[in-house]
């Protein structure tokens, strides 16, 4: 038995990827007890997903978690295609960059390996005194009204983990999924193989990727960064009986091609088959589940750690006010946002399979015109998406309740000049109030506090945060006495017009939606509010 027996804690986040490392260092900023754990013995050094989206770029910056992957990520690469007969074409990046209206610090995305990502998070956890504990595993759940316990097996023995709440943030072949009985629905494509892995090429110029077509399948070597790695990807024929992966094998695959490559070495060897599932809840009592532990898609267009990114950054804020004081009911909201999101991934992903399996067999032609195909500006870049009555993506230039906030630059305050999303960083939700004087002023002012930061954006040099560049008004489009409440995850809660005689129940109105405690509002407890 484990001499510690039991571990008491306010959150168990069970698997330390990309996306339970996102939630703990969410919630450890937020001062919340969160126990972190992970099966393997020690960091993993795989690939795995290789390009970091605008959207969870974002969220990394929120975080203080983005300046490693900034350095270190590569902003395009260009594809060489080659073919059989020694061929080559190249052709610029099959990324697509956010579209302006988006105004974005990220506007494209950064090719950099999974492991990367991790690493920049997990150090960014340890600045907020977080830890992980490797080697251990869940193997066992029971939850009642008020906590949820975890047996969990390690090197020299088991111990139980108490906490009020659970994720499940363990991958695709969840454990916490089994053990909280939550099915994952949906079809496995058996005939979608392909090889996968990490491997050593001496030699080859990695200033692009290189795509070899043949009628045997696609084969593509994808550089990546801070290491001197390839990730190695070929399409199995449908009806191929696949061999054990190996080093062998894969350079067997290359002589097929005529390539005139060698490879050195590899690591990470892998079979990836095509799952497109999810499950119907987020959600059972205390336990909640997150990425890959919820849904499973196709790699097509580069969304799986992204959208778990995404995912994890839609909770934290929930639980930290839950464990708060929040209704629980909030957690509620959860699933009833990134559901819809999930299941749009799921269907345009597999549409994009579609695509490039139409092509992993053809000419240089059709393999480009395949992989052309495989991103957007909106569901892509994660920036189109929406939470609330419209389609779950979408692209609109003005923002309203349930859009993500776009960045206006120029804003200049008393010391200097700054964007909204400077602003926003943080733990804390944002209020803003648009061109309003007079009393109005104290009781916006009234209002700031460490959950809410207030500010008041002006056409007036000197006076609160001024616009400048006239960007946030063409951006926003507020009148005059507007209120705009943005959320700890960055999304529009609400905007409401106020004018000076009911600018006071507008503030409370917004205030209302606040899941916390109490805020002053010009010398009144805003009932139902937050402080």
């Amino acid at each position: 038995m484990d001499a510690r027996n039991t571990i008491q804690t306010e959150v168990l986040v069970i698997g330390a990827g990309p996306v339970g490392l996102t939630l703990a260092c969410d919630l450890a900023r937020r001062g919340v007890a969160c126990h972190v754990i992970e099966r393997a013995d020690a960091p993993s050094r795989a690939s795995k997903a290789k390009g970091i989206q605008s959207r969870s770029l974002e969220v990394l910056d929120d975080l203080g978690a983005v300046g490693y992957i900034v350095r270190q990520g590569i902003v395009e690469l260009p594809v060489c295609f080659h073919d059989p007969s020694g061929a080559t074409v190249d052709r610029p990046p099959t990324t697509v960059p956010a579209a302006p209206y988006f105004h974005t610090p990220y506007p494209n995305m950064l090719w950099i390996g999974q492991f990367d990502v991790e690493h920049a998070l997990r150090e960014r956890l340890y600045q907020l005194g977080g830890a992980i504990e490797y080697g251990a595993e869940a193997i066992a759940l029971k939850q009642d009204s008020d906590h949820v316990a975890v047996t969990v097996r390690t090197a020299v023995g088991e111990c139980t983990v108490e906490a009020r709440y659970a994720v499940g943030t363990d991958g695709g072949k969840s454990t916490v999924r089994h053990l909280i009985d939550l099915p994952m629905n949906g079809e496995t494509r058996d005939t979608e193989r392909w090889y996968l892995g990490d491997v050593t090429i001496p030699g080859l110029p990695r200033d692009r990727i290189h795509v070899f077509t043949s009628a045997s399948g696609m084969l593509i070597l994808t550089p990546l960064p801070t290491a001197d790695i390839w990730q190695f990807q070929n399409r199995i024929p449908d009806d191929a009986d696949p061999a054990e992966p190996s080093l062998e094998l894969y350079q067997s695959l290359l002589d097929d091609r005529n390539a005139g490559i060698t490879l050195a070495s590899a690591t990470w060897l892998s079979i990836y088959r095509v799952n497109i599932r999810m499950v119907d809840d987020y959600r059972r009592g205390r336990v909640l589940l997150a990425g890959d532990a919820a849904h499973v898609h196709s790699p097509a267009g580069g969304q799986g750690m992204n959208t778990g990114i995404q995912d994890a950054y839609n909770l934290g804020w929930k639980l930290g006010a839950v464990i708060a004081g929040a209704a629980p009911d909030l957690l509620n909201s959860y699933a009833a946002e990134r559901i819809p999101v999930a299941r749009t991934v799921l269907e345009l992903s597999t549409q994009r399979l579609a695509s490039v399996t139409d092509g992993a067999n053809g000419d240089i032609t059709q393999a480009a015109d395949a992989l052309s195909k495989l991103a957007d500006s909106a569901l892509t870049t994660g920036l189109g998406i929406h939470y609330g009555d419209r389609a779950a993506v979408h692209g609109d230039p003005h923002p309203v309740a349930g859009d993500r906030a776009p960045n206006a630059t120029g804003l200049r305050g008393p010391e200097s000049t700054l964007g909204l999303f400077d602003l926003t960083r943080g733990p804390q939700w944002t209020l803003l109030a648009f061109d309003i004087d007079g009393s109005a002023k104290d009781l916006i002012e009234s209002l700031e506090s460490d959950e809410l930061h207030a500010y008041r954006i002006t056409r007036t040099l000197g006076d609160g945060m001024f616009d400048g560049n006239g960007e946030f008004e063409q951006l926003y489009s507020p009148a005059p006495g507007e209120l705009i409440l943005i959320r700890p995850d960055g999304y529009l809660a609400d905007r409401v017009t106020g004018t000076a005689s009911n600018l006071g129940s507008s503030v409370r109105a917004l205030l209302r939606l606040m899941p916390a405690s109490s805020v002053r509002s010009a010398g009144q407890v805003a009932a139902g509010s937050a402080r």
